[in-house]
């Protein structure tokens, strides 16, 4: 899915448009679903008898419900599985991404590091991301395993990294059309929360089920 920085420049940009929120608990909760080392993390569920895949967001909200409206680490978490579902209508759909030849993700990844600079410098970012205390006992982390040392310690590698070179597949315009398409979808989905339920339609955004 989308890289650690354009998940954070999202998360950036709604944090000027939404200024009550706790931005480390937001900031933070929005990276801590790829820290996951085991476990369901995304909330991937079959369905279709099996033969599509989404994400329970029904199920999320059902299980981590008054928590949404009231603590921006869930909050930041949720929202970013609405981008991954962005992420994959955008470039798996309007881009046809294919990512099973050999290498492929390898060379999707080697992409990602490229853009962080352009990222980093276009959306005004830090890598001032830091553990929230006592997060290993919250609910939002009791189905899976995390390393959130590791995440911290990845961050601050993206913004370190100089990589240079001609991109593969996911260029510029591609990255900040990426980050435009999820916001709205975020904005949307956060006034929904706030009423009490949802906006996006999981079903309506399942993908065929191949392994991924």
């Amino acid at each position: 899915m989308g890289s650690r920085i354009m998940h954070l420049a999202i998360a950036n940009e709604l944090l000027t448009e939404y200024p009550d929120l706790d931005r480390n608990r937001f900031l933070f909760g929005t990276l801590l679903p790829d820290a996951a080392t085991e476990g369901n993390s995304h909330a991937r569920i079959d369905v279709c008898d099996g033969g599509m895949r989404t994400y329970d967001l029904t199920g999320f909200r059902r299980q981590h419900a008054g928590r949404l409206n009231t603590d921006a680490l869930y909050l930041g978490f949720y929202l970013h599985l609405i981008q991954d579902m962005v992420f994959r209508q955008f470039v798996y759909g309007a881009c046809r991404w294919d990512p099973a030849p050999p290498g492929n993700i390898e060379r999707l990844h080697r992409d990602y590091a490229i853009l962080n600079g352009h990222l980093i410098g276009k959306y005004r970012l830090s890598p001032d991301v830091a553990i929230q205390p006592g997060v290993e006992a919250e609910p939002l982390l009791r189905d899976c395993s995390y390393d959130p040392d590791a995440l911290v310690r990845e961050l601050k590698a993206d913004f370190a990294q100089k990589e240079s070179g001609a991109l593969f597949f996911f260029r510029r315009d591609m990255a900040d059309e990426y980050i435009a398409q999820s916001l709205p979808y975020c904005r949307r989905e956060i006034a929904a929360v706030q009423a009490g339920s949802g906006f996006m339609d999981e079903l309506s955004m399942a993908w065929a089920r191949k392994g991924l």
